[in-house]
């Protein structure tokens, strides 16, 4: 990692297993000193696991579950003097050597996104499913070609700090609303190749596949419902 530049890692959770713990402590030995964990509404059951965070992790608590997008939030609103911030998930997708690939980048371009290849085997059905969709979605309402809308482990220079608190959303659909941004405000994004991690089906993961499949596409939804009405309009 490039020690000219400050950048703050930002690893929201909820009811997290030992990998996070393994996360921050590969990061810590890599030379990432600024650490910032949100526990998003997690059981009091999981509160051994937060307890054996190091000391020089920020740890933020929201009492209840208030969703990925708000728990970024809640994160960024507490940066200050840094050049940026990483965002990693917490559940064993995101490999260190990959967060050292995001920094490397950010020394070069303001946005960075870590694409991972939906190809390969050992990626679940409905990831693949769901990503090709959101993918197509993306650059049929932006006009980018973007592999992987819902990557999150991203890079953002930190003059984008309020278009990140600014955008809508508080659960799954902040990360796309959040490229939608860029894609509106002409803002380039950079991705590179990262690590395709899958263990267990990542059964790890808390998306809902119905709620926040609606609230990530409700602009498509919205949009065949209105084609789907001027046709039967139209029959009738």
């Amino acid at each position: 990692m490039n020690d000219n530049k400050k950048y703050t890692i930002i690893i929201p959770t909820l009811n997290p297993t030992d990998k996070l713990l393994t996360l921050v402590d590969e990061l810590t030995n890599n030379g990432f000193n600024e650490i910032i964990v949100v526990n998003d509404g997690s059981g009091e059951e999981y509160n051994n696991i937060f307890e054996k965070l190091p000391k020089s992790v920020k740890l933020l608590n929201h009492e209840t579950n208030l969703g990925k997008g708000a728990a970024l939030k809640t994160a960024i609103k507490e940066l200050k003097n840094v050049d940026g911030f990483i965002t990693v998930d917490s559940d064993g997708q995101h490999s260190v050597e990959d967060v050292i690939k995001i920094a490397n980048e950010l020394l070069k371009y303001d946005i960075v996104l870590g694409i991972r290849n939906f190809n390969l085997k050992n990626v679940p059905k409905r990831s693949k499913f769901g990503n090709k969709i959101s993918s197509l979605v993306f650059k049929i309402r932006t006009g980018v070609n973007l592999k992987d809308t819902q990557t999150g482990l991203r890079g953002i220079n930190i003059k984008y700090k309020d278009l990140a608190l600014n955008t809508s959303g508080n659960r799954y659909e902040y990360e796309m609303n959040f490229l939608n941004n860029l894609a509106k405000n002409k803002i380039k994004i950079h991705t590179v190749r990262i690590k395709t991690i899958y263990e267990d089906n990542n059964d790890g993961s808390h998306f809902n596949v119905i709620r926040d499949s609606i609230l990530i596409h409700k602009w498509i939804i919205i949009l065949l419902v209105i084609v789907l009405l001027v046709c039967i309009l139209i029959l009738v």
